[in-house]
């Protein structure tokens, strides 16, 4: 039996995917490039490095009636929560909106990345991946 496909926004984008797909490969179905160090699509998401930070908006829904909750142009209300959350652990869902390149994602992202490099090994010229690495990609 097929998926429910679900509809959202990244960035500029929006698209179908199927429900329950992780922000960060719907995010590649459409270009979107989201850093990530700790993910592979065959392996569990664990969300460690928290490279993959972006802001996530999902619609407001009304309490009393359950129905979304709408603006003045007709379109729904988003509501984005106050922290980041990683492209690779959180799922899809109808309605959502993933912001991947706002000021707050890119300061999020850079914080973790100097957290990174403070306890990573610079040895680069004898390392196995020397040219190949995401990490050196980033900086």
């Amino acid at each position: 039996m097929a998926k429910k496909l679900v509809t959202l926004r990244i960035d500029e984008h929006t698209l179908q995917v199927p429900e329950g797909m992780l922000v960060v490969d719907a995010a590649r179905t459409v270009d979107v490039d989201i850093p990530v160090f700790c993910y592979h699509p065959k392996m569990d998401p664990v969300g460690m490095c928290r490279m993959c930070l972006v802001e996530v908006g999902r619609p407001v829904v009304d309490r009393a009636t359950g129905e979304v909750v709408k603006e003045a142009d007709g379109s729904p209300k988003i509501a984005f929560g106050p922290k980041l959350d990683t492209a690779c652990t959180t799922p899809v869902s109808e309605g959502m909106v993933v912001r991947t390149n706002t000021q707050k994602v890119k300061e999020g992202r850079k914080d973790i990345l100097e957290f990174i490099l403070t306890s990573h090994p610079l040895d680069c010229p004898v390392c196995d991946k020397g040219g190949e690495c995401s990490l050196q990609n980033l900086t």
